[in-house]
């Protein structure tokens, strides 16, 4: 075993040797390594450990073909490992990789106003990255706990297409930039649990077990899971979206669990536009600020919090959408109705007439407001009840004061007051009264009154009714 420092040529002969001569493995502890160690396209038959070493120059592991590599502890400027190809693990826990600045460069791609512009395909050519595993192929697992990636501009890993055939560990990960790892597949699971980076970028991620950006995960940049498919849970509890640019965008993400339970409110925005889920998990300590939340097109069956969070808040919670349309309000009913909270649906579904009101003409906005005032949309029908008695109360204490003078001069009915003004409000069906009497002056206008409130009633509750029909 070498010890010591060791030229990198040196060291690539004794690991070549070593696997040809058919040893177990190839293992060296420690050493110092000058020049540039580069086995890019080599093939080793034997695992491959390089455990606490110190190497001056970019270690190269460009389209190697092994069983499994072990650089734990080892501290390199820098690792290009694109197509690397392991029926292993990669192991880099607690590795030092960068030239040590620790100047941050976090993710802070353009999003427009709706949150719905993707930001551009990286230019992969151009770009550069500290730790480099584009289409690499890792059989087991990728070890990237206690890691620390510094300096090299935007992005610390840059893993297009990445797959790994067990999970990505990368607890307390720390990394000056952000991690590019788009249309990766995982197999198992991503674990940033208490991971401190510049941003993700993982549109396009496929992951059979779950994405773990949780207990402590921090990010001055964008979070972009967009177009994820995940089949466990996506979490970011506990976790803390920071300035400059710490922000959530999840559009058309699919995943059964979603928990965006933060520590603290998000710094940027929370786009969850077109994203399928079945269970979302929220916290409303932790909702983005009104204007930065984009839920338009976001299904789910089910919403759960900490603490209970009322149908008023949840409500307040759609309107930090600015764009908010029906569909945001009816989603929100929908789920409220699978769990058999009729009442609260309602609600939902009231608050949404109310908010498309706002969006109509002004004679719109008007017998809206004449719809609201009487029945609630159709959404609180007794209070057109509560209008119809106190109408017919009023005009039957009215008329019990002031009768009408019989129509013809002679009576054809007994006078009752109340059935008088009944007769009255309702526009459709007579109960003969309303001929049998002749107001005058005063009582003349009371009618009138009367009259016109029945047809004004009755239409805005067959308006309603319809529009509830219709929608539902």
């Amino acid at each position: 075993m070498l010890s010591g420092t060791v030229d990198a040529a040196a060291l690539r002969a004794a690991i070549t040797d070593a696997a040809d001569s058919g040893a177990a493995a190839v293992a060296h502890d420690g050493l110092r390594v000058t020049g540039r160690l580069d086995l890019a396209h080599c093939r080793l038959e034997v695992p491959l450990a390089l455990t606490g070493c110190e190497f001056d120059s970019p270690v190269e592991l460009t389209g190697l073909t092994g069983v499994a590599v072990d650089l734990s502890g080892s501290r390199l400027p820098a690792l290009h490992a694109d197509q690397l190809a392991l029926d292993g693990e990669l192991r880099l826990t607690g590795a030092r990789l960068g030239d040590g600045d620790p100047t941050p460069h976090p993710l802070t791609e353009p999003v427009g106003a709706a949150g719905a512009r993707a930001p551009r395909r990286l230019r992969e050519g151009a770009a550069s990255g500290v730790l480099r595993l584009a289409d690499a192929r890792i059989g087991g697992n990728l070890l990237l706990e206690e890691a620390t990636v510094t300096g090299g501009g935007a992005w610390s890993l840059l893993a297009p297409r990445l797959s790994v055939g067990g999970s990505v560990h990368a607890r307390e990960l720390t990394t000056s930039g952000a991690l590019y790892v788009r249309d990766a597949r995982v197999t198992y699971a991503v674990n940033l649990h208490a991971a401190d980076v510049g941003g993700v970028d993982a549109t396009g991620l496929v992951c059979g077990g779950g994405f773990y950006a949780d207990w402590g995960f921090r990010s001055a940049g964008q979070v972009l899971l967009r177009s994820a498919d995940v089949g466990g849970v996506v979490t970011f509890h506990d976790s803390v979206l920071a300035a400059p640019a710490g922000a959530l965008l999840l559009s058309r993400i699919r995943v059964p669990r979603l928990r965006v339970d933060l520590r603290q409110p998000p710094h940027g925005q929370v786009v969850l536009q077109d994203a399928t889920v079945d269970v979302l998990v929220d916290s409303d300590d932790t909702w983005a600020a009104p204007g930065a939340l984009h839920l338009e097109g976001l299904t789910y069956q089910r919403l759960e919090s900490a603490r209970p969070v009322g149908v008023r808040a949840r409500l307040g919670w759609l309107t930090r959408d600015p764009h908010a349309g029906a569909g945001t309000f009816e989603q929100l009913a929908r789920s409220y109705e699978a769990a058999g909270d009729d009442r609260a649906a309602r609600t939902v579904r009231h608050a949404r007439e109310r908010h498309l009101r706002r969006r109509d003409s002004l004679t719109g906005r008007v017998w809206g407001a004449v719809q609201d005032a009487l029945f609630g949309y159709g959404y609180v029908p007794r209070r057109a009840l509560v209008w119809l008695v106190s109408l017919a109360a009023a005009g039957s204490v009215w008329f019990a004061r002031h009768p009408p003078r019989a129509a013809g001069g002679k009576p054809a009915l007994a006078w009752d007051p109340v059935l008088y003004s009944l007769d009255l409000l309702i526009p459709v069906a007579s109960l003969g009264h309303r001929a049998a009497w002749d107001p005058v002056g005063a009582d003349k206008a009371v009618a009138v009154f009367l009259t016109v409130s029945g047809w004004v009633l009755a239409t805005a509750v067959i308006a309603g009714a319809r529009r509830v029909l219709a929608r539902g």
